[in-house]
């Protein structure tokens, strides 16, 4: 049988395997159940760590580059979904970025201003049209902010994955929580991002500082401390997250 049950992540385990033996899937357009979202951070963080968790389970126990049966777009997508969550990893690179050079002048990139952003803001551009035609019109926005900002979750889930399927550690499955979580902002939960927050805000005015005593480059302390203002609204999500006081139209209203 399909059926995965050696997955945190058991649907689309199963269903990756479904695929694999021919089954094909389509999209109905009418809606036949409806979910409940998580109310506060804690059960949000909880979810989230469960499905990243399980996804790189089943990318280190069926790769579905490798998995017989699968079409190329198949083995593309699923295996874009197992990808997402090893850019934790890549977040933690991106944020000292701009924090080395601001306070030390180690420069991120090695190479001339001209060739670098003529491949990055192309691929800048792109992407962000991608999101605009995927998403049809819906806004993209706050998932982009999450996809940096759960940084460690993501972190997390990679490196517990592999404790379990390298090692053989338990990893327990986590249910959802159905209702909202009392207890204050959980500050302890995103105690990375409040570091990270800290050292960018430390790092802006170090690099200014620098600047307007003339030791560092003025072209290149101004790219960063917008760079370090980018990472600070998308990062700032997780902090609107921890003060959320649950559901009403008006929370709703606010947050769109």
């Amino acid at each position: 049988m399909p059926m995965a049950t050696n997955s945190v992540t058991e649907d689309m385990a199963t269903c990756m395997r479904l695929h694999a033996q021919g089954w094909e899937s389509v999209y109905h357009h009418e809606i036949l159940a409806k979910g409940l979202a998580p109310e506060d951070l804690r059960t949000m963080i909880t979810q989230r760590l469960r499905w990243a968790q399980g996804t790189m389970q089943v990318f280190m126990r069926e790769n579905p580059l490798l998995q017989k049966g699968l079409s190329a777009g198949q083995r593309l997508m699923y295996f874009s979904t197992m990808w997402s969550y090893l850019s934790g990893f890549a977040a933690v690179v991106y944020l000292i970025a701009p924090i080395l050079f601001l306070c030390f002048g180690v420069l991120p990139v090695a190479a001339f201003s001209v060739d670098f952003f003529a491949r990055l803001i192309p691929f800048l551009v792109v992407n962000q049209f991608l999101f605009f035609v995927a998403a049809r019109g819906r806004k993209t926005w706050r998932g982009q902010q999450y996809s940096l900002a759960l940084f460690p979750v993501w972190i997390k889930a990679c490196t517990s994955a592999a404790r379990n399927v390298l090692f053989g550690q338990s990893l327990s499955f986590a249910i959802t929580p159905k209702t909202r979580q009392n207890g204050g902002p959980p500050w302890a939960l995103i105690r990375p991002q409040l570091i990270a927050i800290a050292a960018l805000v430390i790092a802006a005015i170090t690099g200014l500082t620098r600047m307007f005593t003339g030791v560092g480059a003025p072209a290149g302390t101004l790219v960063n401390v917008a760079w370090v203002a980018y990472d600070l609204v998308i990062l700032s999500v997780i902090i609107r997250a921890a003060l959320y006081n649950g559901f009403t139209p008006q929370a709703l209203k606010d947050n769109q």
